[in-house]
């Protein structure tokens, strides 16, 4: 995952790391490559993807950023229309 840009599309519950493998997160977000895939990273891992540059250094975002970040990407209403939230999520088919 390394060398690729990376967005945070939201808060996620999974409680699997797809950076580093670690299981029983109690903190995670989706972030989304310039591919358009989505991982659940932990936080930890996270801050190490959404590197900012500051005075030509590149440095981690702390893992309040991210949490807000997803808390923020999560209440968009383009989230909420990708993951079935609203009105139109609850109509009735017939069998």
């Amino acid at each position: 995952m390394q060398g690729q840009q990376f967005t945070v599309s939201g808060t996620s519950d999974y409680p699997v790391c797809d950076c580093c493998g670690k299981t029983n997160l109690t903190r995670a977000v989706m972030v989304k490559n310039e591919f358009a895939e989505e991982f659940n990273v932990g936080v930890i891992c996270a801050s190490k993807l959404l590197r900012q540059v500051y005075q030509g250094k590149k440095l981690k975002v702390s893992a309040a950023a991210v949490i807000s970040i997803g808390k923020a990407a999560r209440a968009s209403k383009e989230w909420q229309a990708r993951n079935g939230y609203g009105a139109h999520s609850f109509r009735l088919v017939a069998a």
